[in-house]
Parts: structure tokens; C-alpha cells; sequence
């Protein structure tokens, strides 16, 4: 069995060290044309297209997802789609609600609605699902101090009822 040779190996770390770098500069791939588009994509899936904004002065805002489960009884639940078992896959479902800030209502109200089918399946006792999404408006540690709370901003809200379409 043959081995892939070291210097190849080093290549493709230096390759993808080199799409980090892009990814953390904030440079389009895409742009550049086919092999512009392959390299986005492999840079997306290998997540090193992030922007990594952790590294920014001031932390930016977050869209959050919120539903409220409401049962025959009328009592009302809130929950989220963090799962907590990992941080990848709660990364993933940060960038689903970051869908809800493009102003496009048909986009919101397909994505709304499939992701109150899935908390009515998670649910079954659930009677009613409403979908919040929210923008959370965080502080600098100067702000903070300031005495400057952050700010939940409404996006946008669709109630769901179980089997209405």
C-alpha cells in the first residue's frame, strides 16, 4: 500500500491555511468565477469560510429563534433548537435563524412553517406553535459599564395551529 508523500500532505494544510486566512479577511470566492465557486463551497463545508467575528472589538448581533408551545390546557412552553450536545450543530441552527433577516415573506413564512412542523413533531402535546425571532443587540464591556443593557428587537412572529396548513 502506497503512502501519500509528506510534501503533499503539507500542501493541502497550507492550502486550506491559505482559505482561513480568506475566510477570516472577509474575501468572496466567489467572485473569481467556477473554480471561485468550488473553492466558497469547500471553504463553507470545511467552516473556513467563517468570518470568526470573535476576533472583532465589538461582538455583533445574533438573530435567536424562540417558540412558544402552547398545550390543550393552554398552558405556554418556551423553547429553542439548541440541542447543547454540540457546538457545530448549534452553529448550524444559528445561521437557520439568521435566515429571518432578509426581509423576503415567503422565504420567512416556508422557513416558519417547517420549523413549526418540526417542534409540533418534537411536541406532540403541543396545540398551538408560535415562532418568534428575535435580534439581540449585545454591548461592548464599555457600554456595560456604562449602565447599557443589550436589547431584544422583534424580526418577525407566525402562530401555528396543529393540522391547519
Amino acid at each position: 500500500m502506497r503512502t501519500v508523500p509528506r510534501r503533499w500532505l503539507i500542501g493541502l494544510a497550507a492550502a486550506h491555511l491559505l482559505f482561513v486566512t480568506l475566510g477570516a479577511a472577509d474575501m468572496p470566492l466567489l467572485h473569481v468565477g467556477p473554480i471561485g465557486r468550488v473553492l466558497s463551497h469547500y471553504s463553507d463545508l470545511s467552516g473556513a469560510g467563517t468570518g470568526y467575528g470573535f476576533f472583532a472589538p465589538v461582538a455583533r448581533d445574533q438573530l435567536m429563534l424562540h417558540f412558544d408551545l402552547i398545550d390543550h390546557e393552554g398552558r405556554k412552553t418556551t423553547t429553542t433548537l439548541e440541542t447543547g450536545g454540540s457546538r457545530e450543530v448549534d452553529l448550524r441552527l444559528s445561521h437557520v435563524a439568521a435566515e429571518f433577516q432578509y426581509d423576503d415573506s415567503e422565504r420567512r413564512r416556508a422557513l416558519a412553517t417547517a420549523l413549526a412542523a418540526r417542534m409540533f413533531t418534537r411536541n406532540p402535546e403541543a396545540r398551538e406553535v408560535v415562532v418568534r425571532a428575535e435580534d439581540f443587540e449585545s454591548v461592548s464591556m464599555e457600554e456595560h459599564r456604562n449602565g447599557r443593557t443589550p436589547r431584544v428587537t422583534p424580526v418577525y412572529q407566525a402562530k401555528f395551529k396543529r393540522g391547519s396548513r
